[in-house]
């Protein structure tokens, strides 16, 4: 009986054993390369049929596994499969997975300017996204160099690292910016208006490893998915640390001076907890010859997030301080007629390669505007100096009972400032020298250089220029933006959404513009002039007198804003789906602007007791109050889109919207009440699209049509502003052919008119006709480690400005990347910007300023020439 039950005994403990061997699992998490979460994902043990499928924050699991080998692969419509094969020896284990895009998937899910996030082919818009990998490809300098890359978009690219205009199908660039285009970090803008004078969004935004992914619409629901964008949104979406993974990457210029040290890191650290941060730090001369080091800084960004079974809650962090170089309009030479000019180098300046910036010139004065004109010196060598201390959180949560909540908020402190030189006026130094005389008050002094033995002003072209020094401080650009919203399911087909969005945007920014005389002369060794015992130091005024001393200026004004919003995204049959959505826009905005000078005499601006030349007509803000802004506005925008899902491969859709954009304060003209001449400008768009998913890629074509009622508004010293219509197509297009090669590109065909005013049927100044870009890529090596990348970037001709009298030319220009894997993460990667050096014209100043010989003289800007660098990148 006692061998018996010792024996049960026995035989329940192997039974047990057994059954403890037989209880391990794999689990694990799905994303993409931007590590966002993939649900739907299906996962399946090779050889069998046992699987599951990922859920919504993309994460399963498979249990009741004995101990052994097995092999999982991971598959996604739109995404390359995936297979990983994992051992078990006693207990659980964790496999993750990171897909990689099939060549620009109709399936990747969109969350960015919807009512609710849907693949592309089931969404009633037009859209476009950007991985980690063609970011890296497209190798971008700025945002503008990046956002050219999306169809739809103009981005003039010229100017440096920020402050970049943009143009998105055919809505004007009227005052500079992105009035009607909004640009968002993370889900939240950068700033509440993309046109503030020198406080541009892109000024705060810098293009490095931590993107993990870019979200573009064009038109659609962007009207009522966020404040002041109606014409589209681009979003940068951080990376999150969702599967571990970093990088390091060290960059040299090889024919200029430049280096820049790029990292990120980020990975699950346990209990649901991911974290990722990284950032870059530089410095350098920039990829134009200016005499000294232009750009230095760097930025740093973290992020920690906690995951819980119904969802997440995430906390970020951004730190950005950095200068660089920005790139004015500069003295060239205009050759032909009009309908088809040259823009060619002047002697001893090169236009794609030199700048207005000089060794010489490096100081710029000026009274400040805020102490009542107290005296203000700038370094010019800050040039855009943005500085952000930026924290935020975001939440997302499934309540049950179909209820899900999300929200997001973000507090920025930015100042800064922003210093480049500007050509006035271009001409002989006889020209300048009665010019600058005439409107400085100088009397019979002689012109002179003002360093050295102070010899004669005699520059060896015979050309000098007036120089306004565009000197801003950025005192206070600081914001607050939050944006909550509830989504309920009713049933299987219907989710209605109620948010809302709030911000809080200060603008306290001074303009200190000041006067100088120089060379026009390349490789950053322009001299400067004075008038004997008039000028100082080549400056020969604290204002703008050739302006009329317009530019003294102080803007200290708060826009509130509140914003419900309510959607309602309804499948109407299986293949039919409808979304609509109303938002309702209250702003408030009050403060302070003073615009021009409140007084211009004498002012001993060095103090020692003498009234000097320079000194005898000085422009001030004094310290009263100002024009009174205390205004409130409010519209409704509203967008309506239906989809038709064809079948698994292709789609049409239509949708019309009409939206508007709010004023920056320092846009607009307020009356002696306070109240603004214009409030807001409105747009509405038609848009009908198909998409199609090809044997080896996608298509997407998009039909546009719109309207803009835009009001007068300011730009610097002159008044802009017409209504606009527009109508175009866009195409976008990805092909893999094979396992090495593949294709990106888009073409945007725009016919856009200005519809009132004095000119009345012209095209709007700088709006061309037809924009692409095309980038095919060659992938080998045993492990695809190598790889060749060039890209063509293009525009037809446009005009200069609204009168349509001078023509700025179309032109393409291409950039090469090179890519050789070292060793397993580590590579050696070439990158070749404007490879063939072209003269690319983004904008013009007038329409030809004097004669040079038989030609004339112009101030305008191009593309900056070839410029290459050499990078040693270690991904791990």
């Amino acid at each position: 009986m006692s061998l018996i039950k010792n024996n049960a005994i026995l035989l329940i403990l192997l039974l047990l054993s057994g059954g403890v061997a037989t209880a391990q699992s794999i689990s694990g998490t799905v994303t993409d390369e931007a590590e966002v979460p993939l649900g739907g994902v299906n996962i399946i043990i090779d050889g069998t049929t046992n699987g599951t499928v990922t859920d919504f924050d993309g994460n399963y699991s498979i249990t009741d596994l004995e101990d052994g080998t097995y092999t999982l692969t991971a598959s996604y419509l739109g995404f390359k499969k995936m297979s990983k094969t994992i051992e078990i020896n006693g207990a659980d284990q964790t496999l993750n997975f990171s897909m990689q895009e099939d060549a620009e998937s109709l399936d990747e899910v969109v969350i960015t300017g919807v009512v609710n996030p849907k693949s592309k082919l089931e969404s009633s818009i037009s859209v476009s996204t950007m991985g980690a990998k063609r970011i890296e490809n497209a190798a971008p300098r700025s945002a503008g160099e990046l956002f050219r890359n999306i169809p739809g978009i103009r981005a003039e690219s010229s100017g440096g690292e920020g402050n970049a205009n943009f143009n998105v199908r055919g809505v004007p660039v009227s005052s500079g910016g992105s009035r009607y285009f909004q640009i968002q970090e993370d889900g939240l803008p950068l700033n509440l208006f993309g046109d503030t004078s020198f406080g541009n969004a892109d000024n705060f935004l810098r293009i490095d490893s931590n993107i993990g992914r870019v979200e573009a619409i064009r038109g659609g629901s962007a009207s009522t998915q966020t404040s002041n964008g109606p014409a589209g949104i681009i979003n940068m979406i951080s990376k999150t640390g969702k599967t571990e993974g970093g990088s390091l990457a060290t960059t040299f210029g090889l024919d200029y001076q430049t280096s820049r040290l790029d990292f990120e890191y980020g990975s699950p650290i346990g209990n649901g907890l991911t974290f990722h941060m990284g950032g870059f730090m530089r410095t350098g001369e920039g990829p134009r010859d200016i005499g000294y080091q232009g750009n230095k800084g760097g930025q740093f960004k973290a992020n920690i997030t906690k995951e819980f079974n119904s969802g997440y809650v995430r906390v970020y962090a951004k730190f950005l301080n950095d200068r660089s170089v920005m790139y004015l309009p500069m003295p060239m030479l205009l050759e032909g007629n009009n309908d088809d000019p040259t823009y060619s180098n002047l002697p001893g300046f090169d236009i794609t390669g030199d700048a207005t910036q000089s060794a010489y010139l490096q100081q710029s004065a000026g009274t400040n505007p805020f102490d009542g004109g107290g005296r203000h010196v700038n370094d010019v060598r800050n040039g855009n100096n943005p500085i952000s201390k930026a924290l935020g959180a975001e939440f997302s949560f499934d309540l049950g009972n179909d209820w899900k909540i999300a929200g997001k908020a973000r507090y920025s402190n930015n100042s800064g400032q922003w210093v480049a030189p500007f050509t006035a006026a271009v001409g002989t130094v006889a020209e300048i020298d009665a010019t600058a005389r005439a409107a400085a008050g100088a009397g019979t002094e002689a012109l002179v250089y003002s360093d050295g033995a102070r010899e004669a002003f005699n520059p060896e072209n015979g050309l000098a220029q007036i120089i306004h020094m565009f000197d801003v401080t950025v005192d206070d650009l600081s914001n607050f933006f939050s944006d909550t919203k509830i989504t309920k399911k009713l049933g299987d087909n219907i989710g209605l959404t109620a948010g809302l969005f709030t911000a809080t945007q200060n603008t306290k920014i001074g303009w200190q513009w000041s006067s100088f005389i120089s060379e026009v002369k390349g490789d950053g060794e322009a001299r400067l002039a004075d008038f004997d015992g008039f000028s100082r130091n080549g400056q020969y005024s604290y204002g703008t007198p050739v302006w009329g001393n317009c530019c003294q200026r102080k803007y200290n004004t708060v826009h509130n804003v509140n914003s419900p919003y309510v959607g309602i995204d309804a499948g109407i049959t299986e293949k039919l789906n409808f979304d609509g959505s109303v938002r309702f826009e209250n702003v408030n905005v009050n403060g302070t602007i003073q615009a021009g000078p409140t007084s211009q005499g004498s002012y001993d601006y060095d103090g020692d007791g003498v009234i000097q030349g320079i000194e005898q007509v000085v422009p001030i803000i004094a310290g009263n109050a100002g024009q009174i802004v205390n205004d409130s506005y409010n519209f409704v925008s509203y967008s309506a889109g239906l989809n038709y899902k064809i079948n698994d491969g292709a789609a049409v859709f239509t949708r019309y919207s009409k939206g508007a954009s709010g004023r920056a304060a320092d846009r607009n003209t307020y009356g002696a009440d306070g109240l603004a001449d214009v409030q807001f400008d409105e747009l509405s768009q038609l848009e009908v699209g198909v998409k199609k998913r090809l044997n080896n890629g996608s298509l997407n074509l998009t039909g546009f049509i719109s309207n803009t009622d835009e009001g007068i508004s300011n730009e610097l010293n002159r008044t802009v502003g017409n209504p606009f219509k527009a109508l175009g197509i866009e195409a976008e297009t990805a092909l893999a052919f094979g396992e090495n090669f593949s294709v990106n590109g888009s073409l945007t065909w725009t016919k856009a008119e200005i519809d009132g005013g004095d000119n009345e049927g012209n095209t709007p100044r700088r709006q061309a006709d037809f924009v692409y870009n095309l980038s095919p890529s060659y992938n080998f090596g045993a492990t695809k480690q190598h790889a060749v990348v060039l890209s063509v970037l293009g525009t037809s001709k446009s005009y200069a400005q609204d009168d349509n009298d001078l023509v700025i030319p179309g032109y393409a220009y291409f950039n090469l990347i090179g890519r050789a894997g070292l060793t397993k993460g580590l590579s050696l990667v070439l990158s070749v910007n404007n490879l063939f050096d072209t003269v690319g014209i983004t904008e013009v100043e007038g329409n030809g300023d004097g004669a040079f010989g038989a030609d004339r003289l112009v101030r305008a800007r191009s593309i900056s020439g070839r410029s290459s660098t050499l990078s040693l990148q270690y991904k791990f």
